[in-house]
């Protein structure tokens, strides 16, 4: 079936399901969506997720008035397959973009369909070329600013989407909008101004770690370097970005879109940071560095609350649909974010063979070769995230009934659909000179 019969088939079952639903009136404004997500950002060093240094003050306020669900995951941690299952709701197995430099598939309805057809404005300001249009990204966006054609390197970024989600916001609007900000900050590698740097505990010398893999930073790491050093840098970037949502907020109150307007601040993915002897990237491990993220929910008609249950970036796709009076399209594996459910099994696929499954406080994470002697690390974890949300106590050998069925869970849910095959050939869009450079910068190609 081609999208157009998909996007009939969504507009006639919308319909039923709004003219049947009692609790919706047709004449009651439809929310404006503010969707703002933060690339490479982990839950653990946000001072709202209990991180002992204070990185978020503004966040942490703001949070206040929100929904905070406290164990989220990206489903993969890579920026292309994460975010296309946000926009889908699909999860990368089924949805099979790859994780990095691949189309978001033309067949799914994203996000963005969905809500045109409710007669959204949808307008998406971007700064990682992997959601480039060439991709496919910008799939039922009205305006997609791809911040890397404005500006000439990464440090100019932050402050030019600011800029301009600033003055969106600032103007009158006569449809309801749907705005989707994608911050590059505090991905690799890591450039915040150094009024937000402050001293980290020192940490090891990253070159005297015997098995390690240094993805990042590489040429800024001497024989002297420690792990302080680039941890300081991250949190200053955090730090950074913190401040700059200040200045959205004060203005989503100020001008009264907080009485009817959803918003929601996230990541694709975390950071590894060395604890694990993997160094300023993400994507092969699947650890919570990696795969937690931040959700934060604000809305008007929503009492603050934090929510234990864990969730996945997948389920804001069906979360925005119902607030939209939207039906789902077809079978998707989110959920309603608000409609969490005990004994879910979330699904998450890392490279070089590693996976992990989140089942209510459980969180299992296989490793396999060539990663295992790389970094010196087992095949298998098991964490009580409650308990140990740093994840530093290996359960495993305590709990081998519970690891051994969320295993076979995982193993049947990767047999129904795959993932990568032999034969899936990579995408490869003539990308400009401009994009290259950029994916050049963030560590993407050589």
């Amino acid at each position: 079936m081609k999208k157009r019969g998909y996007l009939i088939f969504l507009f006639f079952f919308s319909f039923i399901f709004i003219k049947s639903c009692k609790n919706f009136r047709e004449k009651k404004e439809l929310p404006n969506i503010i969707l703002v997500t933060i690339d490479a950002l982990r839950a653990d060093h946000i001072s709202l997720y209990g991180y002992p240094y204070q990185t978020t003050p503004h966040l942490d306020e703001f949070a206040k008035k929100t929904v905070v669900f406290e164990y989220a995951y990206a489903p993969i941690p890579k920026t292309s397959a994460s975010i296309a299952s946000m926009m889908t709701g699909l999860h990368p197995f089924v949805h099979k973009t790859r994780p990095n430099r691949d189309f978001l598939k033309e067949k799914f309805i994203t996000l963005a369909e969905a809500l045109k057809l409710r007669g959204y404005y949808n307008y998406a300001i971007v700064d990682n070329p992997n959601l480039s249009e060439k991709f496919k990204f910008n799939q039922g966006f009205d305006d997609y600013l791809q911040v890397w054609e404005k500006t000439e390197e990464k440090r100019e970024s932050t402050p030019f989407i600011t800029k301009n989600i600033l003055k969106f916001l600032s103007e009158t609007k006569s449809n309801p909008f749907f705005l989707w900000v994608h911050y590059i900050e505090p991905h690799s590698p890591y450039l915040p101004p150094r009024e937000f740097v402050e001293k980290r505990p020192e940490g090891r010398v990253i070159m005297e770690v015997k098995e390690k893999i240094i993805a990042s930073h590489r040429k800024y790491i001497d024989e002297k370097t420690k792990e302080g050093y680039f941890l300081a840098l991250y949190d200053g970037a955090i730090k950074y970005i913190d401040s700059e949502l200040k200045k959205i907020v004060d203005l989503f109150f100020e001008k009264q879109y907080d009485k009817n307007s959803l918003f929601i601040i996230s990541s694709d993915h975390g950071e590894e940071l060395g604890e694990y002897n993997f160094f300023y990237n993400h994507g092969p491990l699947t650890f919570n560095s990696s795969v937690r993220v931040p959700l934060i929910f604000y809305s008007p008609k929503r009492k603050p609350k934090r929510i234990k249950y864990p969730v996945s970036l997948m389920d804001i796709y069906p979360t925005l649909l119902a607030e939209a009076g939207l039906s789902i399209p077809y079978e998707i594996q989110g959920i309603n974010l608000f409609e969490g459910k005990k004994n879910r099994f979330l699904f998450i696929k890392g490279h070089l063979g590693t996976w992990s499954v989140v089942y209510n406080n459980y969180h299992l994470v296989k490793v396999d070769s060539p990663l295992l002697n790389q970094l010196n690390l087992k095949k298998n974890y098991l964490f009580d995230i409650y308990k140990d949300p740093l994840e530093r106590k290996d359960i495993s050998a305590e709990k081998e009934h519970i690891q051994k069925e969320m295993e076979k869970r995982y193993i049947e849910f990767f047999n129904q659909y795959g993932y990568l095959r032999v034969d899936q050939k990579d995408a490869k869009p003539n990308l400009s000179e401009k994009e290259l450079e950029r994916l050049r910068a963030l560590g993407y190609i050589e």
